[in-house]
């Protein structure tokens, strides 16, 4: 029955704190059985789905890299993008989770060291492949802090507000209030990627 529909991408888009983890694991182990392959990823694509990140403890604290570094990144970014795209969407029932998406060098360009214009970055970013189904999770600010604490809360209300802003922006999104119990967030992103898989199919 499920082995023949498309495979689906999703992205997780949200500040530290506001309960991403949590969600992917828990939708990981609803959807273990339904697809043939999960893939979870963590902002941007491996092609051997080697995951190379480090913890940051200070996403503030780094030095921005030049203009030219920047670029070079940013063009690599859409190269392994395009090309994982390309591998993965001819894989039937295959579900790729993103932990974050290319599109947050829009939101946080600190964290990434990304020494590039707003109005550039979001002419590149414009090129890259969308998932499917994006998910925005907000969150109290009080309850973000509690969960982690690694920006200041003005820049965490920014950060909020701009996902907000880029939520709006997306025809295929859903925003998920995290204070709520993780049992409704599932059932709420389950039945969004069933209509999406329904109209993909």
């Amino acid at each position: 029955m499920y082995k023949d529909r498309p495979s689906i991408v999703i992205a997780f888009m949200g500040v530290d704190g506001s309960g991403k983890s949590t969600l992917i694991k828990q939708l990981n182990k609803h959807l273990k059985k339904k697809y043939t392959k999960i893939k979870n990823l963590h902002l941007r694509p491996y092609f051997f789905l080697t995951d190379t990140r480090t913890v940051i403890k200070d996403p503030h604290g780094q030095k921005m890299r030049s203009k030219f570094i920047s670029l070079l990144i940013i063009f690599n970014w859409l190269f392994v993008y395009r090309i994982f795209f390309f591998i993965n969407l001819k894989l039937k029932n295959h579900l790729i989770i993103f932990d974050r998406y290319a599109h947050d060098l829009l939101i946080d360009k600190i964290r990434y060291r990304l020494n590039l214009s707003k109005k550039f970055t979001r002419f590149i970013l414009s090129l890259f492949p969308e998932p499917h189904l994006w998910l925005f999770l907000k969150a109290p600010i009080r309850l973000v802090e509690k969960r982690k604490k690694e920006l200041p809360t003005k820049e965490l209300k920014r950060q909020m507000k701009e996902y907000l802003n880029l939520s709006k922006k997306k025809t295929n999104s859903l925003t998920i209030n995290t204070s709520s119990k993780i049992e409704k967030n599932i059932s709420l992103i389950l039945r969004k990627m069933k209509s999406i898989v329904e109209l993909n199919n």
